[in-house]
């Protein structure tokens, strides 16, 4: 009784241990977001952009990349991409979205523009300047998700986040209210 016993907690513990083995490696597996995120070269320069961007008009983040950089044009920008994916590996192009989720500071994607790329983890606009700073979006060939919070806390924003989708404005009460962003 006493082997039978044993044995069967044995095994209940080793489930219960198992199930927590499982999920572990789910989370790893989720890069972490940089530190230094909020670091971006801008024309041969180291620039924070937790501040003002300065004369950066458009910045793109590709952490898997070690990519955070920022330009005057967009079209500078597309061009940087394209070095990018050229010189990419096979696990960095499957880590991002083959385009990017395009947040904007305006209506009608105006103002300053951030590009995410990476997919799998939440990222916080706050390194970016960019919290509570979203008035358009354009999802890219990804679905997004847009949480209020950061970290992917609080609501989420209540539209269509699904690939290829551009809201020219907010739904109602969400104007400059997104905090994080996810790609998946």
């Amino acid at each position: 009784m006493f082997v039978k016993r044993s044995a069967a907690v044995a095994l209940a513990a080793a489930a219960v241990c198992g199930s927590f083995l499982l999920a572990a490696p789910a989370q790893a597996a989720s890069p972490a977001p940089d530190a230094t995120a909020r670091y971006a070269r801008f024309e041969g320069r180291t620039v924070d952009l937790s501040g003002d961007w300065g004369d950066a008009k458009v910045c793109m983040v590709w952490q898997t990349r070690g990519a955070v950089e920022c330009f005057r044009t967009a079209a500078q920008q597309e061009a940087r991409e394209k070095q990018l994916r050229a010189t990419a590996s096979t696990q960095q192009v499957k880590a991002a979205c083959s385009t990017p989720l395009d947040l904007y500071q305006y209506t009608g994607k105006g103002g300053r523009d951030l590009k995410f790329y990476d997919r799998g983890y939440w990222q916080n606009l706050s390194a970016y300047s960019f919290d509570n700073s979203t008035s358009s979006y354009w999802t890219g060939a990804c679905t997004a998700h847009l949480a209020e919070n950061a970290n992917g806390g609080g609501y989420w924003y209540p539209g269509n986040t699904g690939p290829n989708h551009q809201e020219d404005s907010m739904r109602s009460g969400w104007d400059n209210r997104v905090s994080s962003i996810k790609i998946d």
